[in-house]
């Protein structure tokens, strides 16, 4: 028996991700410096929970709330509810709940700003978390890692040109015609996860990675996570790579088979680099530190007498006297110093001190045809800051999908009910769908801030 979904089937049947019915108040004095925060919210998870904890997950990450800024004090309610709808609450584009937050807090700091009079741009300054605040604990307890954003923000208008766009808007505005101007600096939680934070039925959320090298040189690293078209292969690889000195292309990933990978938890969240690639790179500085005791064997000196360069051990002081990764390989194999185990293959388990903390700054400025209402984006230019960058062209291409994913929502994607509770946008008629045709030319940029307690200081982008 086969049985294919139609489109209907699929758009009507399978889970949604936000309906997240949300109040937010802001306590600022008169500069509009915060001073309190509270929001109460009412989140639709359909028919049934699809999460193995769901006294957890209606509310998932959303006490992040406070976003970028450096709100004293925050008080936070989230009731889950039950209605006739296929089960909802899925991490759709972002870490549990993050987005919904993210867009909280940003439209709140821009009725701010209204409240108040001054510049929106000018009210986050005011309130942004200093880079010297770090680690910084929010009010409602989680421990920021690193962070920088009031760099972030000063980049992003400079390269937009914000001063001449605030001037062209207001001449605009006096002839009548609709410019808008948006700006973002947000904030997300991610690498899911630590231990003391993270469970599924009591089974802990850390990651592992094995990775084996061959007498030949190349290797293969087998992880617990799986790619869903993030490259982790590429990715995983050059972290390795650049922890053994094996060129990326002699390196096999292989992911997500049961049968053969070590402990781990799956891709979501943007857990795979933060968790799983810590991993990896445990695996190879411990893969490099045996190699070492081989390297210092076979050039019968001291372990402390060789230096690391970039594929291979060099003796302090004589270049000549050097043992490659490729000749180490072999040696693991026959002419191991004595006591040691013979081969070249390691096990790493990582379990997060605390989630990371990645951000950006986003502006986007759009012309509204004043008659028929029509929005037309002009411009978006997108900072993201990952911490460490490992593949520029990885990340790209992440961003790019999260950006046209979060441009259709914007212009009207939704899940649509009628009395009867039949779906009315179960086709790509009726359900926005953003081809190259609609979507914007998008301007990407980063800024660099590494992780103090990640092992090679990524935060993730996924």
């Amino acid at each position: 028996v086969k049985w294919i979904e139609s489109r209907i089937d699929n758009l009507s049947s399978t889970a949604f991700a936000r309906d997240y019915h949300m109040t937010g108040e802001i306590a600022a004095d008169a500069d509009g410096r915060i001073k309190g925060l509270r929001v109460g919210v009412l989140a639709d998870h359909g028919a049934f929970n699809t999460h193995a904890q769901p006294m957890r997950f209606p509310a998932g990450m959303f006490s992040v709330v406070t976003g970028s800024y450096d709100v004293p004090a925050a008080h936070v309610t989230v009731d889950g509810v039950y209605t006739n709808k296929a089960p909802g609450g899925v991490a759709y584009r972002c870490s549990f709940r993050v987005t919904e937050a993210s867009y909280l807090i940003e439209r709140m700091m821009d009725v701010l700003a209204l409240k108040v009079g001054v510049d929106k741009a000018e009210i986050r300054r005011r309130n942004f978390i200093e880079a010297e605040q770090f680690p910084y604990q929010s009010a409602l307890d989680w421990e920021y890692d690193s962070g920088d954003y009031r760099t972030a923000l000063d980049k992003a208008l400079a390269a937009v040109g914000y001063d001449d766009l605030l001037k062209e808007q207001a001449e605009k505005r006096e002839r009548g015609e609709l410019m808008g101007i948006g700006i973002s600096t947000f904030l997300e939680i991610v690498g899911a996860g630590p231990v003391k934070n993270c469970d599924i039925l009591g089974v802990g959320m850390f990651d592992s990675c094995e990775i084996r090298v061959h007498p030949t040189g190349s290797a293969v690293a087998r992880l617990g996570t799986k790619s869903q078209g993030q490259a982790h292969e590429t990715t995983y690889a050059q972290i390795i790579a650049t922890e053994i000195g094996i060129p990326s292309d002699d390196i096999l990933v292989e992911e997500g088979d049961t049968d053969t990978a070590p402990y781990g938890l799956g891709t979501y969240g943007s857990r795979s680099t933060p968790v799983a690639g810590a991993a990896a790179a445990r695996a190879g500085t411990r893969i490099r530190e045996k190699a070492q005791k081989i390297a210092a064997h076979m050039l019968e000196v001291d372990e402390g007498d060789l230096e690391w360069e970039v594929d291979r051990f060099v003796v302090k002081g004589v270049p000549d006297m050097q043992a490659t990764m490729k000749q180490i390989a072999m040696a693991a194999y026959s002419n191991v110093p004595e006591g040691m185990e013979h081969g070249l293959e390691v096990t790493a388990y990582y379990d997060p001190p605390n989630f990371t903390f990645p951000f950006g700054a986003y502006v986007c400025v759009v012309d509204i045809d004043n008659k028929t209402g029509e929005v037309g984006v002009r411009r978006f230019y997108a900072l993201d800051d990952c911490g460490t960058r490992i593949n520029p062209m990885v990340i790209e291409g992440q961003i790019h999908g999260g950006l046209a994913e979060a441009f259709g929502i914007a212009m009207g994607q939704e899940i649509v009910f009628d009395e009867t509770g039949n779906v009315l946008g179960a086709n790509f008629q009726d359900y926005f769908l953003p081809t190259a045709v609609e979507t914007p030319e998008w301007e990407t940029d980063f800024t660099v801030t590494p992780s103090p307690h990640h092992p090679i200081g990524a935060k993730g982008v996924g």
